[in-house]
């Protein structure tokens, strides 16, 4: 996004279409994936489980891609900190930036 690998943008469009996993490289070398509703929470990353078929239906727009993302978040936990939208638990840790150091970091 800035041109040096601190935050990358990949499109994830399975959930719905246009969504994105954003990684993001801290300065301290820690790396996260904000993966949004590829899945809800971390087990289903940790445990390597889909949405139910029927829950699937109404809210995935491509189940396939959807599972090809979701096989490659799995391939990269311990990696890097996968971090679901919904997860609360997830975001436990995450170091905060206040926007005037986010300005002159970029």
């Amino acid at each position: 996004m800035y041109g040096d690998g601190a935050v990358v943008v990949v499109l994830a469009g399975g959930h719905t279409t246009g969504s994105v996993i954003v990684f993001v490289t801290l300065p301290s070398g820690l790396r996260y994936a904000f993966i949004g509703d590829l899945t809800w929470q971390i087990d289903g990353i940790r445990r390597r489980v889909e949405r139910p078929r029927l829950l699937s239906r109404l809210a995935d727009s491509d189940r396939g891609r959807l599972r090809q993302d979701l096989l490659r978040m799995i391939a990269l936990d311990g990696l890097m900190r996968i971090v679901p939208a919904h997860d609360l638990g997830s975001y436990d840790g995450i170091p905060l930036l206040a926007p005037e150091a986010a300005a002159r970091s970029h």
